[in-house]
């Protein structure tokens, strides 16, 4: 027997069961849940760990230090002139695409 035929069969017997028995679990969901678990998250877990290297590139922790120092500033009322934030800013991004030229 298949796996399709095994899981048509235990689709159609907790929908049985939920109408007999007013279950509250709902069919289709349960089966999704069920299938993701089965075939896709080992999946999903190899990509995962494929790119925990990618964490450690200083590109990346640059990109998010000019995303978040405005976001900070204000959020945190440290008052940081706008001039020296655009010169922060200025000189991250500089050194991110330095380093990008330098590898390219």
């Amino acid at each position: 027997m298949s796996r399709k035929s095994i899981f048509a069969i235990l689709g159609v017997l907790l929908v049985f069961l939920k109408e007999t028995f007013g279950l509250a679990i709902e069919p289709t969901a349960f089966l999704g849940i069920v299938l993701y678990l089965l075939f896709e998250a080992k999946l999903d877990v190899k990509k995962v760990y494929a790119q925990a290297h990618r964490f450690l590139d200083p590109k990346f922790w640059i990109a998010l230090v000019t995303a978040l120092l405005p976001v900070l500033n204000s959020e945190f009322g440290w008052n940081l002139p706008i001039d020296l934030i655009i010169g922060t800013l200025s000189a991250l991004l500089a050194v991110l695409f330095g380093v990008a030229f330098k590898k390219a």
